[in-house]
C-alpha cells in the first residue's frame, strides 16, 4: 500500500468514526466511542444492527400494503337522498311470451310453429327433430319482430298505474322493450339517445310526449342542475307505499300458449336506468292473485377523486372515460360483459341474438335457424371463465344497484268493502286467476354508499415508515443530510 492510498484510508476511517460520534441516530456514537471496552461498543453495535434489521422487516410490510392493497371500501361519510337518484329501472313481462289468440292458426310445421317451438320448449325437448325438421332449417323469420307483433302488448298488460301518489297514463310511464324473456314493459331507463351509439334494436314506443323530458344520468355526474318540471329517469318523491309506484297488472291467463316457468304470474327486475334489463336469469316472480309489496333499499358504489392515480389492475374500478364501449355510451360491467358475449356469439355463429347489443353495425341480427348454435354458444360462454374480453369486464367505481324485498298476501275473495275502486267492481274469479297488484317503494329517505378510498397514501407510507425509523433508530430527514454530508460533502470541502 503507497502513502497515498494509506492517507485516503486514515482519512476514511476518520471520517467514518466522526460521522458515528456526531450523528443523531441511536447507538452508532457508543461503537465509536474509544472510552470504553470492546465488549461495550460491541453490544451497542449488535444492537444497531437488531434495530436496523427489525426496522427493514416492519418497513417492508408497510411497503406490501402499499402495494397489493392500495384502495380500501368503507362507507361513505355523506348520507345520498333518494331525491337525488333515480327511482329504480323496473322491467315487468309476463311470463308468457305469446298470445294464444294470435298464433293458434298456426301449423307444428310452419315457421311460425317452429319459433312458438322454440320459445316453450326446452333445450333438450327440441334437439333432433326441430333441429332436422324444413320449418326450422330454412326459417328466416326475426324473434324480435314475431315477440313484437304475438306477445301481450303494454296496453293490455298495465291496468292501472299510480306513482307518487299520482295516478298516470301507463303509456306515459312505460315502453315496449324485447328482453331475453320476450317482450316487456320497462320503466324509467335512460333515453337511447342517452343510453346507445348506434342503432338500437330493442326498445319500441318511446316515452316522448310533451309532459314529459328525458334527460341524461349516470351514477358518476348525476342529474344536470337545469332540470323540467316533469322529467325521467324520475326520482321518488319520498317513502313508503304512497310516494313508491303502485300497478295492477293483467295476466290474462286465457292467452297463455306456455310460460316461461312451471306457473303463470310475472317476472320483474329492477336495475340502473342506465342498463338494458336481463330478466331470465335474474328475475323476481310476482304470483297472480296477489298483492305485492316490494321494499327496496339503495346501493351505491362511489370513489373518490384521488384513486385515478392508481394503476387500474390495482384498484379494481373503472371511472366512466377510461373505457370505450362499442355499443353503449357509458361503461359497467354489466354492459361489459353483454359486448363480450355479444362479440364471442357472433364468433361462433355469425349473427348476433336479438337481446344482445348490436357491437357491429354491419352485422345481422340471428333469426330462427341460428338458435340452436347461439344457445349453444351462450352456454359455453357461461361456463368458461378464460375468455379473454370478459376478464377487462372490472367494476364500474361509481354504480347504483337495488336490493328488494318481497311481500305477498292473496288479492280478496269475497265481496267486503277495498279501497280499490277498479278491483272492487270486477269479478272475484277474474281477480284471482289474472290480476296482480304490485307496490314498489323505498324504506329509508337515506342511504349510505359504499365509498373507495385510498387505502395507504404517500403520506401514510412516509408517516409510518419515519415511526419505525425513528422508533427504532432515531433516524429522520437531519440524519439523511449527516449521510450526504459525511459521505460526499465533507470530503470534498
Amino acid at each position: 500500500m503507497n502513502k497515498k492510498q494509506q492517507i485516503f484510508r486514515n482519512y476514511c476511517m476518520s471520517n467514518v468514526r466522526k460521522f458515528m460520534s456526531e450523528t443523531s441516530l441511536h447507538g452508532l456514537k457508543f461503537v465509536a466511542d474509544t472510552t470504553i471496552t470492546i465488549w461495550e461498543r460491541l453490544f451497542f453495535l449488535i444492537s444497531f444492527v437488531t434495530a436496523f434489521v427489525i426496522a427493514i422487516n416492519l418497513i417492508s410490510n408497510i411497503y406490501a400494503k402499499w402495494v397489493n392493497t392500495p384502495v380500501i371500501i368503507g362507507v361513505s361519510p355523506e348520507p345520498t337522498s333518494i331525491l337525488q337518484v333515480p327511482f329504480p329501472a323496473i322491467t315487468i313481462c309476463n311470463m308468457n311470451q305469446v298470445l294464444l289468440s294470435k298464433v293458434s292458426n298456426y301449423s307444428d310445421d310452419s315457421v311460425e310453429g317452429a319459433v312458438m317451438k322454440l320459445l316453450c320448449y326446452s333445450e333438450v325437448e327440441l334437439e333432433g327433430a326441430l333441429y332436422e325438421s324444413p320449418s326450422f332449417k330454412n326459417n328466416n323469420l326475426s324473434l324480435t319482430e314475431f315477440l313484437v307483433q304475438h306477445a301481450q302488448p303494454c296496453s293490455r298488460m298495465l291496468i292501472a298505474c299510480k306513482m307518487n301518489a299520482f295516478l298516470f297514463n301507463c303509456s306515459d310511464l312505460f315502453q315496449e322493450v324485447v328482453t331475453d324473456e320476450g317482450l316487456c314493459c320497462v320503466f324509467n331507463v335512460l333515453h337511447p339517445d342517452f343510453l346507445y351509439k348506434g342503432s338500437f334494436q330493442v326498445i319500441k314506443n318511446l316515452t316522448n310526449n310533451d309532459k314529459t323530458q328525458p334527460v341524461d344520468w349516470d351514477p358518476e355526474t348525476g342529474y344536470n342542475t337545469n332540470l323540467s318540471k316533469s322529467y325521467y329517469p324520475r326520482p321518488a318523491k319520498g317513502t313508503g307505499v304512497s310516494m313508491g309506484m303502485s300497478l295492477m297488472l293483467n295476466a290474462e291467463i286465457d292467452e297463455y300458449t306456455c310460460s316461461s316457468t312451471n306457473g303463470a304470474g310475472f317476472k320483474v327486475s329492477l336495475h340502473n336506468p342506465i342498463e338494458t334489463p336481463h330478466i331470465k336469469e335474474t328475475g323476481l316472480t310476482i304470483p297472480i292473485g296477489y298483492e305485492t309489496r316490494v321494499r327496496i333499499d339503495a346501493v351505491r358504489t362511489e370513489a373518490v377523486e384521488s384513486i385515478r392515480s392508481i394503476a387500474i389492475d390495482s384498484r379494481q374500478c373503472l371511472f366512466k372515460n377510461e373505457v370505450e364501449l362499442l355499443y353503449y355510451k357509458y361503461y359497467t360491467r354489466r354492459h361489459c360483459e353483454s359486448e363480450c358475449q355479444s362479440q364471442y356469439v357472433y364468433e361462433n355463429c355469425n349473427c348476433i341474438p336479438y337481446n344482445l347489443p348490436l357491437v357491429y353495425s354491419n352485422s345481422t341480427i340471428c333469426t330462427a335457424k341460428e338458435s340452436f348454435c347461439v344457445k349453444d354458444a351462450e352456454l359455453v360462454w357461461m361456463v368458461q371463465t378464460n375468455i379473454t374480453c370478459r376478464s377487462k369486464c372490472l367494476p364500474s367505481c361509481f354504480d347504483l344497484s337495488f336490493i328488494a324485498d318481497t311481500f305477498s298476501s292473496p288479492l280478496a275473495k269475497r265481496n267486503y268493502l277495498i279501497p280499490s275502486v277498479i278491483l272492487r267492481n270486477m269479478n272475484k274469479t277474474n281477480v284471482t286467476e289474472n290480476i296482480a297488484i304490485l307496490h314498489f317503494y323505498y324504506r329509508e329517505s337515506v342511504f349510505y354508499g359504499e365509498l373507495r378510498n385510498i387505502y395507504i397514501g404517500l403520506t401514510e407510507f412516509l408517516s409510518n415508515t419515519g415511526g419505525i425509523m425513528g422508533l427504532f433508530m432515531g433516524f429522520g430527514f437531519i440524519s439523511i443530510a449527516e449521510i450526504v454530508y459525511f459521505t460526499f460533502l465533507r470530503p470534498i470541502f
